[in-house]
């Protein structure tokens, strides 16, 4: 088959998939609107009213921590990030990522060309990659914790039960596996160069520069320990204005009983593991109100008060996601 019918093909692949992908997204969110009550969700979305503002606001301070996280991570590099570059890197490639089934193969590549400009194709790739493994260990930390709180506070089912020691169980693997690979450093892109070398230049793999990234990767573990600080300072404060933004809807909304920090906490660790588990879809469209309701009701409120926030927090994402995207068309 000629190259560019493949290329053919496999768009259309995409295509079909995220549009298939979307249609089963809408027709989960209807159907769990239904569930819950059209009419008590438009009441919760009118309660949130002009607070909206701040949840978007708690929106812009998390795309400016993970800005200034990958900033640090890029800081020692030849023409270091400036926030401007890295704040507008971080909201096109979120928008890209969220809009297509690729996700993070879309979004973290996005990221280093956009940046090109400032960093080389190496240092980009790398303190990309460095600011994910920070971040995927925060985000696992959180849903471990999450995990574990849930459990203890809400009455669950076994079924659920199993789940949840399925995700402590993935989070303890995923977390040994780092540490395994921070002591041995195991030569994978230098294998991979290898192999690019054998293919030849028809590949257009720069072997070299797999080889530098895999070194400045793995540099990282000698960092000082007051930088590694400054990016889990930023990374925490990505991760407590989550916790913020979520309290914050369910203040807004006529809950019995009110809500407290704990239950902002869980919702929010909850939404963290449909987040990893769901990227394919975009904007996790029906997987976010189905989840965020089974934990509220879990939790002991109203499954609207989850539908609620999902839909609150899904519009603030198409917000920012609205500015990423006039910025991405802006560089072209």
């Amino acid at each position: 088959m000629p190259y560019s019918h493949a290329v053919s093909s496999e768009g259309w692949s995409a295509r079909i998939w995220q549009l298939a992908a979307a249609v089963i997204g809408l027709l989960l969110l209807g159907a769990i609107i239904r569930s819950v009550g059209a009419d008590e969700v438009r009441r919760g979305l009118a309660s949130v009213g002009a607070w909206f503002l701040a949840v978007v606001a708690l929106g812009g301070i998390r795309f400016a921590a993970r800005a200034r996280s990958w900033m640090i991570c890029a800081e020692d590099e030849l023409g270091a990030l400036r926030f401007s570059d890295a704040f507008s890197a971080v909201l096109s490639a979120d928008a890209l990522g969220n809009v297509t089934p690729l996700g993070l193969l879309a979004s973290e590549p996005a990221k280093v060309l956009l940046v090109r400009r400032r960093l080389s194709t190496a240092a980009g790739v790398s303190s990309v990659a460095a600011d994910n493994v920070f971040y995927t260990l925060s985000v696992l930390l959180i849903i471990s914790a999450g995990t574990v709180v849930f459990l203890r506070r809400a009455p669950v089912p076994p079924a659920v039960r199993i789940g949840g020691d399925v995700v402590l169980l993935a989070a303890l693997l995923a977390l040994s596996v780092g540490v395994w690979a921070g002591r041995t450093r195991p030569a994978v892109l230098s294998r991979l160069a290898v192999v690019a070398s054998r293919i030849g230049q028809r590949a257009r793999i720069p072997s070299d520069r797999l080889v530098e990234v895999e070194q400045r990767f793995y540099a990282l573990l000698s960092w000082p320990t007051r930088r590694l600080a400054r990016i889990a300072g930023w990374l925490a404060l990505f991760h407590v204005a989550a916790i913020a933004e979520v309290y914050l809807v369910m203040s807004a909304l006529p809950i019995v009983g009110g809500a407290s920090l704990i239950d902002a906490f869980l919702l929010e660790s909850a939404g963290r593991l449909i987040v990893v588990a769901f990227k394919f879809i975009p904007y996790r469209l029906g997987v976010d109100e189905a989840g965020s309701a089974l934990v509220a009701r879990q939790l002991g409120f109203d499954p609207m008060v989850g539908v609620t926030m999902a839909l609150v927090r899904k519009l603030r994402t198409l917000a920012w996601n609205a500015v990423g995207a006039v910025l991405l068309a802006s560089r072209r």
